[in-house]
């Protein structure tokens, strides 16, 4: 058993929104709203609850991530024989929120449960789902399906880099390119925030091998990419950053 290697993730703003619902009887409805469950208040109680459970998420499951929650909130909603909750929580991570939000959402509907229980046994949760999350890699990554790629390598290091944008589904040609991908050094318009941040990344992981790093930018209007010739900054530029290439050059993050 292992937990997912996020290491090489990039850190992204995401979010997660969750819901569940418990059956009541009308009259344990009614003995919530005006406040005579024995227990206390059952609305601010169980939202309480939940928003702690958010924070406690990965003590509970072994094979989450702690994670850095920046905003959550739970939200506890009455209907004639039912108790509705939705959860929503968001942060900056390398890993999403799924899970905090479907814990929020399961801890506050079983704290109902327990406070009242004594006032109503056919109580029953049902339909804890998740409603939606983003910020993940199918929202910011993809192939590169259809996306012709010019390589400017020699020897291994040229073998390594179509091996790489092979596996992402392009097509590596010699002319009529849209992506030009080198090892050698390259008279481009450099994108320098761009390259900046992919360095930071890099420098990171492996801060002894880093030296002339990565650099985007254009290069006769095409998108152009020179790596470092070093086969570990080219791997781990691939792990890193390979599945966001789509995205550079249909001009959506540059």
């Amino acid at each position: 058993m292992k937990a997912v290697d996020i290491s090489l993730k990039p850190e992204t703003l995401r979010e997660a929104s969750a819901f569940g619902r418990i059956r009541l009887k009308p009259e344990t409805v009614k003995a919530i709203r005006e406040g005579k469950v024995k227990k206390g208040d059952v609305l601010s109680a169980c939202k309480l609850a939940g928003l702690m459970a958010v924070k406690k998420t990965p003590e509970l499951l072994p094979f989450c991530h702690p994670v850095s929650v920046e905003f959550a909130e739970v939200r506890a909603e009455l209907g004639d024989d039912y108790l509705e909750v939705f959860a929503l929580v968001r942060g900056l991570h390398k890993t999403g929120y799924e899970m905090e939000a479907l814990t929020a959402v399961s801890v506050t509907l079983l704290t109902v449960y327990d406070m009242c229980k004594g006032m109503d046994g056919s109580m029953c949760i049902e339909e804890v789902r998740l409603l939606e999350k983003s910020g993940g890699q199918s929202q910011w990554s993809s192939g590169l399906e259809g996306v012709r790629v010019k390589v400017f390598a020699e020897g291994s290091l040229k073998e390594l880099v179509e091996k790489r944008l092979l596996s992402l589904g392009a097509e590596v040609v010699e002319e009529e390119y849209q992506i030009l991908v080198s090892t050698k050094p390259v008279e481009l318009s450099e994108v320098w925030g761009v390259s900046y941040v992919i360095n930071q990344k890099l420098f990171s992981l492996m801060p002894g091998a880093l030296k002339s790093g990565v650099r985007v930018g254009l290069f006769g209007g095409r998108l152009c990419v020179e790596l470092q010739r070093d086969a570990r900054v080219v791997e781990a530029f691939f792990d890193s950053f390979g599945t966001l290439l789509r995205g550079w050059v249909d001009g959506e993050t540059l």
